[in-house]
């Protein structure tokens, strides 16, 4: 009797101690969540990435340095493109450029008295009333005359510009955010005057695949969001490229309703476009994070064995076919297979799961 109570205790306390080892091993297993493959139509939208194209803030300023003696708008103020915004005292210059001009003038009468000169010599030298050598000295004085012509009108169109750095002119349409400088300041070249806006309208730029570009026209309506904690904007098509560019891709620029100042130049956005399928037929979708590489092939995680919230993994090697927003359309599994889609990156092949239904 003795010896059965030893040998039944014996057996209690070894299948407590394999179901203790049981359940610390479960506990030990790493998790991972699955879906359940079930083809269907793909969505009627696709994202494409670009980035944001606007004009933005800018700081007016002089070429050149002096002091201003006039600033013709204020903060607010809206300007049309080539109006004056400010003026500074440019009577130094303005004198230079007229001294240039009065030089222009009497190159050109050296020139015309020389010209006539070199005219009176060419008929005398050929009926042989002149030597050779005042012929030349002729027609080099002439020439050289002509080539002061050319250096006078250079020295005066670069005085015409320096005259033109006196005048700050607005580069398009806008409105001065801010007046820096005042009148009668002292300004040197580069330092701003004013902050001008631009009131273009902002605009996007997507790229999109030849598969895709027949679906774009001009005036399609689409949606643009961004990373950042911005709302989605609706924005329209504008133009495309005519020809591709970019191994295939061609460049859409789209045009929103008006200037968002939230939208910063080289954001980076994705646009939202409803487009037609080119098949009904039923296709597989993965979130990307199923979906691994190596060197060699594309695959993903096959869970099989499923017991009670327990199963093994297996490598199953697919094909990539397009990408539909944040999925991947892949090839190569069958309906109901068990794909991991979370934790996959951290698995091996043949590791027990403890796993758990994504959707």
């Amino acid at each position: 009797m003795k010896r059965i109570l030893i040998i039944f205790s014996v057996v209690i306390f070894c299948a407590i101690f394999l179901i203790s080892c049981t359940k610390h091993e479960i506990s030990q297993l790493r998790f991972v969540e699955y879906t359940i493959i079930a083809p269907k139509i793909p969505d009627n939208k696709k994202e494409f990435f670009g980035y944001i194209k606007a004009g933005g803030d800018m700081e007016l300023s002089f070429e050149t340095s002096g002091r201003i003696t006039k600033v013709n708008f204020t903060d607010g103020d809206i300007v049309r493109s080539g109006q004056v915004i400010a003026e500074i005292d440019n009577k130094i210059l303005e004198l230079e450029e007229e001294e240039n001009r009065a030089a222009l003038l009497d190159a050109k009468n050296q020139y015309q008295n020389a010209k006539n000169y070199y005219e009176r010599i060419d008929k005398l030298h050929a009926v042989g009333g002149i030597s050779d050598n005042d012929w030349d000295r002729a027609k080099t004085d002439m020439q050289s005359k002509e080539h002061q012509i050319l250096i006078a009108k250079e020295q005066l169109e670069i005085a015409r510009k320096r005259v033109g750095y006196g005048k700050l002119y607005a580069p398009r349409d806008g409105i001065i955010l801010k007046k820096i400088k005042e009148e009668n300041q002292y300004t040197d070249a580069g330092q701003p005057v004013v902050i001008f806006q631009d009131n273009r309208k902002s605009e996007a730029k997507i790229f999109v695949s030849e598969k895709y570009i027949n679906n774009f026209y001009n005036g399609k309506e689409v949606e643009i969001k961004s990373d950042e904690d911005i709302p989605p904007k609706i924005a329209k098509i504008k133009s495309i490229t005519k020809t591709s560019i970019d191994e295939g891709a061609y460049r859409v620029t789209l045009i929103l309703d008006r200037k968002y100042p939230e939208l910063k130049d080289g954001m980076a956005i994705r646009a939202i476009v409803e487009f037609t399928p080119d098949t009904t037929q039923k296709v597989i979708e993965l979130p990307a994070s199923a979906v691994l590489e190596d060197e060699n092939s594309s695959y993903v995680w096959l869970l099989e064995d499923v017991k009670k919230g327990i199963a093994k993994t297996k490598r199953h090697n697919i094909k990539t076919l397009d990408i539909n927003n944040e999925n991947v359309i892949v090839e190569g599994l069958c309906r109901n297979d068990l794909v991991v889609v979370k934790g996959a990156s951290e698995i091996m092949d043949g590791q027990r799961v403890k796993i758990k239904d994504a959707s």
